[in-house]
């Protein structure tokens, strides 16, 4: 668990350091006035904000037991359908 915490914290400043990198080029390139100015770094602003909570309700969702286990039954569902498929393709190709 803590494995998949470290992960989904590194997703979460990688797109922080993505949404800084993308405000600082837009600074250096802006052409506009003080105020379009502000209200541009506002939206850069909620926009990192979004991200950062939709990251940790991301990670908080992978920590509740609850929705782990509804996961892992989502997950198992999806390994079935992926191997009824691949079951499906392999009868498809010994009938040629």
């Amino acid at each position: 668990m803590a494995e998949a915490k470290e992960k989904w914290d590194e997703v979460g400043e990688r797109f922080g350091d993505l949404g800084r990198m993308l405000k600082d080029r837009f600074d250096a390139n802006a052409a506009f006035g003080a105020e379009e100015r502000d209200k541009v770094n506002d939206a850069l602003r909620q926009l990192g904000d979004a991200l950062d909570a939709g990251f940790t309700t991301i990670g908080d969702t992978l920590r509740d037991p609850s929705m782990r286990d509804e996961l892992k039954s989502a997950g198992a569902s999806i390994a079935d359908a992926i191997g009824a498929t691949m079951r499906d393709v392999s009868d498809a190709i010994k009938r040629r």
